[in-house]
C-alpha cells in the first residue's frame, strides 16, 4: 500500500469514526426522550384511571338518584315539595354535566 492509500484508509475511517460517534450521541438522546416521554405516559395513565374511577362513582350516584326518582314517582306520593324536586333536579343536571365534562 502507497502512502497515499493508507492516507485515503485513514481520513474514510475517521469519517466513519465521526459518524458512528454521532449516531451513538443521536442514540442516547432519543434514550432519554424516550424514558421521559415513557414517565409522560405513565403519569397520563395514572391520572387517566383516577379520571375513570371518579366518573364511575358519578355514575352510580346519577343512577341513584334517578332511580329514587322513578321510585317515588311511581309511588305516586308527592313527598318532595316543588323546591325540593327542583333541587333534585338541578343536582341531576350538575351531576350530568360532570359526568359529560369527563367524557
Amino acid at each position: 500500500m502507497s502512502g497515499k492509500d493508507i492516507k485515503t484508509l485513514e481520513t474514510s475511517l475517521e469519517a466513519l469514526w465521526d459518524k458512528a460517534r454521532r449516531v451513538s450521541e443521536v442514540l442516547v438522546q432519543l434514550k432519554e426522550t424516550n424514558g421521559v416521554l415513557q414517565r409522560k405516559v405513565e403519569d397520563f395513565e395514572v391520572v387517566e384511571q383516577n379520571l375513570k374511577q371518579e366518573l364511575a362513582v358519578k355514575e352510580r350516584e346519577l343512577e341513584r338518584l334517578r332511580q329514587e326518582a322513578l321510585r317515588l314517582q311511581s309511588n305516586g306520593s308527592n313527598i318532595l315539595t316543588k323546591e325540593e324536586k327542583e333541587a333534585l333536579k338541578a343536582r341531576i343536571k350538575d351531576l350530568i354535566g360532570k359526568i359529560n365534562s369527563h367524557l
